[in-house]
């Protein structure tokens, strides 16, 4: 195997090894009229919810995540969460994810090649006489070079 595809193939695998490792984060957003929370859905974040009117007992979560996002989990989480709204306000409560590994993968992907091409910048002058000697030892002849133009 060429060894530009071999290094290209290591550092994306070194890129995306702590992505795949990484949690996903779950969150139940509960909105009631113009107010809202978001509670992070995790066993110790549910364990310890600041306005919580009584403790969660996280024995009882669902294995689905998400499923444990409710009006119930809202209402014990964030007892205020309706005051000051409409009268027909009611929790409506949202699950969503944050820092899913396709997100990490295309930022992580950002950074590499930006940070690649900035090194590549301030190390090119050093590599390129260094490059032209290698090819000029083996035998390669620079195009640029041998063009008349």
């Amino acid at each position: 195997m060429p060894a530009l595809p071999l290094l290209l193939l290591s550092l994306l695998l070194l890129v995306a090894a702590p992505a795949i490792a990484k949690d996903v984060i779950n969150f139940c957003k509960c909105t009631c009229g113009q107010n809202s929370t978001i509670i992070e859905l995790t066993r110790s974040a549910l364990t310890h919810l600041p306005h919580a009117s009584e403790p969660i007992d996280t024995d009882t979560l669902a294995p689905n995540v998400c499923m444990n996002c409710t009006r119930l989990l809202c209402g014990i989480a964030e007892p205020a969460l309706c005051d000051g709204a409409a009268v027909d306000d009611d929790i409506a409560p949202l699950c969503f994810q944050r820092d899913s590994l396709q997100d990490e993968l295309i930022v992580s992907g950002f950074l590499l090649l930006v940070i690649g091409l900035l090194a590549w910048t301030v190390l090119r002058s050093h590599v390129k006489p260094v490059v032209d000697r290698l090819w000029t030892r083996y035998g390669y002849t620079n195009v640029a070079q041998d063009s008349p133009n």
